[in-house]
């Protein structure tokens, strides 16, 4: 019975030597709600979780009077679907103000080193100034009067059913105007200026990549964390145990481990 027991012992031993610590609390990341939205990896509540239970970037502030920002920045998010890794999201600075707040609009700047990206499932409105030809018939184009705005003077806006997020590819499109581009949901429509501000605010499409297998994680029976001192994906394990994936062998081995134990006693 005794050399049963150590015999387990050694194969078990090399596994607990290479786990990660072990973290306490596995309740405190548990699925939470903001709103209507619930929150779970790679999404966190700032100041109502700790930071390991999601990625940075996906750090969400609950406000109860409007919707919730997404990592201090002006994106507020409206929806948020796991099942395609995608979000639903307005920019708060483009809400409540007429389209020539638009014409200084870089979306990508915002997104710069995110691990979000604009879904190109999203149409777009299209703003183009200082025109040397009329916007040709057919076009959709509304005018703009962004006269006492930085940039002033008359824009056009027209609503593109496909977004491009390099911009209009050929010159033609921008009618040799100054333009920018802002993502909105697929299927919205443009019949006059008055509709931008609804446009804008049902906001668009993001997509999320993050490092690591949730999913897997989660099928082995495990959590999934952040570990923000490595800044890395990590598995959750039964019995406190952070590891690099899943909780696989570590669980197997563990089980293996306990029924050996049982038949040797």
């Amino acid at each position: 019975m005794l050399r049963k027991n150590v015999l387990v012992v050694l194969v078990f031993l090399p596994l607990l030597a290479t786990a990660p610590d072990a973290q306490p609390d596995g309740e405190s990341c548990a699925p939470a709600t903001c709103g209507n939205l619930t929150i779970k990896y790679p999404f966190w509540l700032r100041g109502r979780q700790p930071a390991h239970c999601g990625h940075p970037t996906f750090a969400v502030t609950c406000d109860d009077a409007t919707p919730p920002i997404l990592n201090d920045s002006y994106l507020r998010v409206l929806a948020i679907h796991y099942g395609n890794s995608s979000v639903v999201a307005f920019y708060a600075s483009l809400v409540g103000g007429p389209p020539c707040l638009a014409t200084r609009f870089n979306m990508s700047s915002t997104l710069a080193l995110s691990l979000l990206a604009i879904s190109r499932a999203n149409s777009e409105l299209l703003l183009c100034a200082n025109c040397t030809r009329t916007p040709p018939a057919g076009a959709g184009a509304v005018a703009v009067n962004c006269t006492g705005f930085r940039g002033g003077g008359e824009w056009f806006l027209s609503l593109n059913p496909m977004y491009d997020p390099g911009g209009p590819a050929l010159a033609e499109e921008t009618m040799g105007c100054r333009y920018s581009v802002v993502p909105v949901m697929p299927g919205s429509e443009l019949r006059s200026v008055r509709d931008y501000a609804g446009l804008v605010r049902r906001g668009f499409l993001l997509e999320w990549t993050v490092p690591g297998d949730c999913d897997a994680c989660s099928a082995s029976g495990g959590q999934c964390r952040y570990d923000v001192g490595a800044m890395a994906f990590r598995c959750f394990c039964p019995g406190g145990r952070l590891q690099p994936a899943t909780c696989g062998e570590f669980v197997k081995a563990m089980q293996f481990f306990l029924l050996v134990d049982q038949h040797a006693g």
